[in-house]
């Protein structure tokens, strides 16, 4: 059995970090562009989490937010206004929320794929928590958090998280990106 420490779920060789920022950076943008406003960050910042040392998974989810509002106001015309971009920067903080829930789990001594599951579980309930607080001040429709709703968002970034480790086992399973000895985790 691998250990939270090997392979396939955590980068060993040092260009795979800045590969895996990459490729989620680049996830964000088809994402954006194929789901528009649920784009799945729970799922990005929960792999991120995972796979990822910290400040690499950090730089992933800026990353992906700074490519999802790039594709946002400039290709699919996003309106210009206050509302718009308060919940643009909201949407960033609950990323961030999401990775720092789907982080506090690697603490837990579990499983890799129990730590994945509670990795994404902890930060889906983070970025969700966020975005109902900001209903307090920023306008949304009467049915934004409807259970339908929630469900959807629920199975989108399931979808993409299922996606993203299949595609990292993927490319880990071609043994270029890793380590020929596994070595302790990277912090």
């Amino acid at each position: 059995m691998l250990e939270r420490n090997q392979l396939p779920l955590r980068p060993a060789a040092p260009g795979f970090a800045v590969a895996w920022v990459t490729v989620i950076a680049g996830a964000s943008v088809a994402l954006s562009l194929l789901f528009a406003c649920v784009t799945p960050f729970v799922a990005l910042a929960a792999v991120s989490a995972v796979v990822l040392p910290r400040k690499m998974a950090i730089m992933a989810v800026l990353f992906a937010w700074l490519a999802n509002q790039t594709v946002g106001y400039l290709i699919l015309g996003y309106p210009q206004t206050f509302d718009s971009f308060a919940w643009g920067l909201t949407i960033g903080v609950a990323a961030f929320a999401s990775l720092v829930a789907s982080l506090g789990v690697l603490r837990l001594k579990a499983s890799l794929a129990a730590t994945m599951a509670a990795a994404f579980i902890a930060g889906f309930v983070a970025y969700e928590a966020v975005l109902f607080a900001a209903t307090v001040a920023l306008p949304s429709g009467d049915g934004a958090f409807s259970a339908a709703v929630v469900a959807e968002v629920l199975l989108i970034n399931s979808l993409a998280v299922i996606g993203l480790i299949c595609l990292h086992i993927g490319a880990a399973a071609g043994r270029a990106l890793v380590a020929a000895q596994p070595g302790p985790a990277l912090p």
